[in-house]
């Protein structure tokens, strides 16, 4: 993406260059942008939102999230990278083989935060084979990992979340006895099934990126798998931290 100005906030938005920029952010995912020459606040928004995810942010603020692409800069050199963030609908799962089911996709359909990074599809795409291999192989009829909310349409604020705003993280019910991951059952509580809990944050941590993970679970924090925070007592907050600039 050669460009011969900066884009967006105070930038000197020639129009052949807003129009390369919007093009390679449709190419990346960011699909709701006009495909035009024009500088409008949706593209402001949307370098945002890229500026936020490579600096593995859960909110859209902070140092470097100015709106602005500089030509060389970060953010213009993300969008040049052959591993640049790319924006979607995460991946459903739903049966053994894939060793998860993504609740948030095939059931909450009234629900929208179904959308992500593509760092975040291949780390829960990575988790599941790793539970399936580790865990389900040899105990049939346990739950699937249950993954539930991660990002909304477009990123951004949610009422629901102080933060996943970019598509970075993602939750995860607590499985049952029964290998049911229904929601509502908390760490406390006799249906629920530790040692898929633990297979499961096991399985996620065998992406070295991954950079935090909240539950509170005593046990499983004893054990090095997450850290306690308040909230947290019938689901997992799993976060993802980008990978280095190509």
């Amino acid at each position: 993406m050669l460009l011969t100005t900066s884009v967006g906030t105070n930038g000197a938005n020639a129009p052949a260059d807003v129009g390369l920029v919007k093009q390679r952010l449709i190419g990346l995912g960011f699909e709701w942008l006009a495909a035009d020459a024009q500088l409008d606040a949706e593209t402001v928004d949307a370098i945002r939102l890229v500026q936020a995810i490579v600096r593995g942010r859960q909110s859209i603020q902070g140092p470097g999230v100015d709106g602005r692409i500089d030509v060389g800069g970060e953010t213009h050199r993300w969008l040049q990278a052959p591993n640049p963030p790319r924006w979607g609908k995460m991946p459903a799962g739903g049966s053994v083989t894939w060793g998860f089911r993504n609740v948030e996709v095939l059931e909450q359909t009234t629900d929208d935060h179904d959308w992500g990074t593509s760092w975040l599809a291949e780390l829960t795409i990575q988790a599941g084979r790793a539970y399936r291999d580790a865990f389900l192989a040899g105990h049939p009829g346990r739950a699937l990992i249950a993954v539930n909310d991660a990002s909304k349409p477009r990123g951004g604020p949610t009422p629901d979340h102080a933060g996943h705003e970019c598509g970075l993280c993602c939750d995860i019910r607590l499985p049952r006895l029964d290998g049911t991951a229904p929601g509502g059952t908390e760490h406390h509580q006799a249906a629920y099934d530790r040692e898929a809990m633990r297979a499961t944050l096991t399985a996620f941590r065998t992406e070295p990126r991954v950079s935090r993970i909240f539950f509170n679970d005593p046990i499983l924090i004893g054990e090095g798998l997450c850290a306690p925070l308040a909230g947290h007592d019938d689901h997992a907050h799993i976060e993802l931290a980008p990978p280095p600039l190509d």
